[in-house]
């Protein structure tokens, strides 16, 4: 690619990738999350507590391997933000270099029908002061301090990103779309405690599901329908992983309804949506056959790539390369099989090349073998 206009280009990749048309290169996206700090001078809770270091690292990281776009930009993991008002569900440990994240349940198993009738209510006046039992005005404000220096933070590194390094950011914060069943799942009950809802529960969980979609997710999928969003690569995106717990029938009756909707207004407005799958998605393949070809990409964790893309043609995929290869791999073996994922994936289009996992551990790469893999990808024809 020529430098002028490099971000005109890899948008128009993108949107050809996704269509499942046949392109000159294949796009390379960067699921790198917390490695990034690993892989800088920096200690983890030097970096998520001081936005000046992370701009700095994330600026080197791209530097260093030239993704084409990212998922991430150093905004994932919000502790700066929540730390005044007596957040302790996030431990960093730097001596192991590891973050650990609490189940967390902040609402109780017989509270459906009250989220269902008032839901900002219910935030206000259950689900925060039982999050933050010790908040005060004083570290309210604290917290609303840091979440400024957050937000300037994410436009600048946005900014500077598409403007000096023309690589953008596949979760446009804009319009992503927050599914139902997965605040549930991350936020009120937690993976224990939804887990048995789904067999005490399930009919008020339906009804809290209907009022999540009305309530949140139905006008950002609106918005983005009737945007301009010819400047981000996706029109929508999503991350899921409440469907890790569930089994074929569940998934049928908690997500796909919701998913149908989406997919329609999709294939509808001409638009497009790039879905993160955490943990595995192989069970639910049949649902997804009903997806028109060429508004859906879908990045896949710890599916086998070669075998959805039999059973799913008319799916753009992302992902394939392994942590497996990256971390314990030499770069000959690394840069084989990503020969190999372009060859038997992309030569038809509907493949972006990524890594399989959200790259956050030390041992999930080598920086020789990640170096060896953004060359091939960015020249290689097949």
């Amino acid at each position: 690619m020529r430098e002028q206009g490099l971000l005109e280009e890899r948008l128009q990749l993108f949107r050809d990738t996704v269509q499942m048309k046949k392109t000159n290169k294949i796009p390379n996206v960067s699921n790198f999350w917390t490695w990034k700090i690993l892989d800088s001078e920096y200690k983890l809770s030097e970096a998520m507590l001081d936005w000046d270091k992370m701009f700095k690292l994330v600026c080197d990281f791209q530097e260093r391997y030239n993704f084409d776009a990212h998922m991430d930009l150093g905004t994932r993991n919000p502790i700066a933000m929540i730390n005044p008002l007596g957040e302790h569900f996030y431990q960093i440990d730097d001596e192991k270099e590891i973050i650990n994240v609490d189940d967390i349940t902040i609402m109780n198993g017989d509270e459906y029908d009250e989220l269902k009738t008032n839901p900002t209510k219910f935030y206000w006046t259950k689900a925060l002061p039982r999050r933050y039992p010790n908040i005060t005005i004083e570290n309210l404000k604290k917290s609303m301090f840091e979440f400024g220096a957050f937000n300037n933070y994410s436009e600048n590194i946005s900014n500077i990103f598409r403007e000096k390094y023309q690589s953008p950011l596949i979760l446009d914060r804009r319009f992503i779309l927050m599914f139902g069943f997965d605040m549930l799942f991350n936020f009120l009950r937690g993976m224990k405690e939804l887990s048995s809802d789904l067999r005490r529960h399930k009919s008020e969980m339906l009804e809290v599901l209907d009022v999540m979609y009305e309530m949140s997710l139905a006008p950002t999928l609106k918005a983005a329908m009737l945007a301009d969003t010819s400047d981000i690569p996706f029109d929508t995106s999503s991350v899921i992983l409440g469907h890790s717990i569930l089994n074929v029938k569940q998934f049928e009756e908690l997500y796909w309804p919701t998913f149908k909707k989406v997919f329609d207004n999709l294939a509808e407005n001409g638009k497009t949506m790039y879905l993160f799958c955490e943990s595995e998605m192989m069970r639910f393949y049949e649902f997804f056959q009903e997806v028109p070809k060429g508004c859906l990409a879908i990045h896949l964790e710890q599916d086998n790539i070669f075998d959805m893309r039999k059973k799913l043609p008319n799916i753009c995929f992302v992902g394939g390369m392994t942590t497996d290869l990256l971390g314990n791999g030499t770069p000959d073996q690394c840069v084989n099989y990503a020969k190999r994922l372009i060859d038997e994936l992309g030569q038809d289009g509907g493949y972006i090349f990524s890594q399989n996992k959200m790259m956050s551990f030390r041992n999930d790469c080598k920086r020789e073998n990640l170096l060896a893999v953004n060359e091939v990808v960015r020249n290689y024809r097949g």
